[in-house]
């Protein structure tokens, strides 16, 4: 529905009737619903008001609880009969009202999963800060965080894990290496090449910085930090809401057909930064995979992007993705299901190549078109 549409259900709420489920949807994703809303919510102040002047200023112990539920009464008839601005704004506000009391729940909810721990870490000689968050609830996916550095004097390899907490120090293990010379090429396998490489104990508080030396390359500082909560990015806990122009992002995403989820992947993200053709390949077990595009390519079909939801209808259904964050700053995407995909034919990093569970990722439609995939 369009705001123009929408201009009806209005008409309806204005009446005292209840808005369609189409409307109500508009109203929540459109900006423009959206403030119109949130103008409706700054006449608070008008209606708390009107509702002091209704209050009488003395009450006898007795009456207490009669003359309190009186006042709440008066003010909703107030807001029903009398009040000097429409009807509809006063629905708006009690609906902003609603709207900003869930949010706080929501917050209050993420805080409690915490804490978890940010780690900063500087790399010379540029002094290049690489940051990531650790969850310490023991989940070997998510209680570590490294890679691989292409540096002009070689290849630096970095792995921190953390151990344990206790009392506001955290017990991380270190693996790091570096392959000099600036030809050297960047591993396929980061888990493999790591393996064998030897781990240091490294004891850190928060606020504490830490120097690490890495034979033949230099110094790492690292600084931890806890945080009371886990971002919805834990490889980037600084992203803004709005993607960049040249991103595409996918966080904790639902897959649903035809009003049925068929698979939903919570907890996990993937970016993609400055890929013209950024691609998001959506494997669902027995079903083959999805490929999401934000250009048009061969076989695919067009789909409508606004916000964290993409919409696309294929092989006669109809599909909805929803993630926890704005996906990209395009309006459309191409779509295209592979349904005989198996990553244990396709992805060479065997830790991940498993036919049974869902998985995604974004990266260059390039590379994910080739017959095997090698960097993920």
């Amino acid at each position: 529905m369009n705001c123009n549409e929408v201009s009806e259900d209005i008409s309806l709420l204005c009446d005292g009737r209840q808005a369609s489920r189409e409307a109500s949807l508009h109203i929540g994703n459109c900006q423009n619903c959206r403030e119109r809303m949130n103008s409706y919510a700054a006449m608070g102040s008008e209606l708390r008001l009107l509702a002091s002047l209704q209050n009488k200023s003395v009450f006898s112990e007795d009456a207490d609880c009669v003359a309190q539920s009186t006042n709440k009464f008066s003010w909703w008839q107030k807001g029903l009969t009398t009040m000097r601005i429409s009807r509809l704004a006063f629905a708006f506000m009690a609906i902003t009202i609603v709207v900003l009391s869930t949010g706080l729940a929501v917050i209050r909810a993420r805080a409690a999963v915490g804490p978890v721990l940010e780690l900063k870490y500087k790399l010379p000689p540029t002094g290049r800060t690489t940051l990531c968050v650790m969850t310490t609830d023991g989940n070997p996916r998510s209680n570590h965080c490294g890679g691989t550095s292409r540096l002009p004097s070689g290849l630096l390899l970095f792995n921190a894990r953390l151990i344990s907490t206790k009392e506001g120090r955290a017990q991380l293990g270190i693996k790091k290496t570096f392959v000099p010379g600036a030809g050297s090429s960047p591993v396929s396998d980061f888990e493999v090449a790591i393996k064998d490489v030897p781990e240091e104990l490294v004891s850190l508080e928060s606020g504490q910085k830490k120097e690490i030396v890495v034979p033949g390359f230099g110094t790492i500082e690292m600084e931890g930090t806890y945080l009371d909560h886990v971002p919805a990015l834990l490889y980037s806990p600084d992203e803004a809401l709005d993607p960049k122009p040249n991103e595409f992002r996918v966080v904790s995403p639902i897959l649903v057909r035809d009003n049925e989820v068929i698979v939903n992947v919570d907890g996990s993200s993937s970016i993609d930064t400055g890929d013209p053709d950024a691609t998001l390949m959506f494997y669902v077990p027995n079903e083959g995979r999805y490929l999401i595009c934000v250009r048009p390519f061969d076989g695919a079909e067009e789909g409508t992007v606004h916000l964290g939801q993409v919409k696309f209808s294929i092989e006669g259904h109809e599909y909805l993705l929803l993630t926890s964050m704005p996906i990209t700053t395009a309006d459309h995407v191409w779509v295209k299901h592979e349904p005989d995909f198996k990553p244990s034919e396709r992805m060479v990093r065997r830790s991940d190549a498993r036919d049974d569970d869902p998985m995604f990722l974004v990266r260059s439609l390039r590379k994910l078109e080739q017959p095997r995939i090698e960097h993920y």
